[in-house]
């Protein structure tokens, strides 16, 4: 699967969008996203972004970086994120990148970060096609 083949994937599901999630980079077995998430995932001005928009990001760029890895579509199996700081910035970088591509499964880690480097989550996943 070529990037912009990547890209139409990501904008078939409608959820990306509306969580700003947008494909940055992309290579063999590792992708980055630009994550500009919406007012509506926080409870409020100035709060944590929502635990459930991180693991989405999470989940998101794992799946993607199987996906560049293996030139097809993935889902995921199961995904376990760990919240190490409240994601209190406007915008972050997710990466994803592939640990392990066997036949029929992979494993996928992915962090988020803050644009100046601060790890504010990070998961590890198993996916399948």
């Amino acid at each position: 699967m070529d990037r912009a083949e990547a890209e139409r994937l990501v904008a078939s599901c409608r959820l990306h969008e509306l969580l700003g999630l947008e494909l940055a980079e992309w290579e063999d077995g590792r992708v980055r996203f630009r994550f500009a998430p919406p007012p509506a995932a926080r409870p409020g001005a100035g709060t944590p972004l929502h635990g459930g928009a991180i693991a989405t990001a999470l989940d998101t760029a794992a799946t993607f970086a199987v996906i560049s890895s293996i030139g097809a579509d993935a889902t995921t199996v199961d995904i376990r994120i760990d919240f190490l700081r409240p994601g209190l910035d406007d915008e972050f970088s997710v990466e994803g990148w592939t640990t392990r591509a066997g036949k029929r499964f992979a494993f996928a880690d992915a962090s988020i970060a803050t644009a100046d480097g601060r790890l504010v989550a990070s998961g590890r996943g198993l996916f399948t096609w």
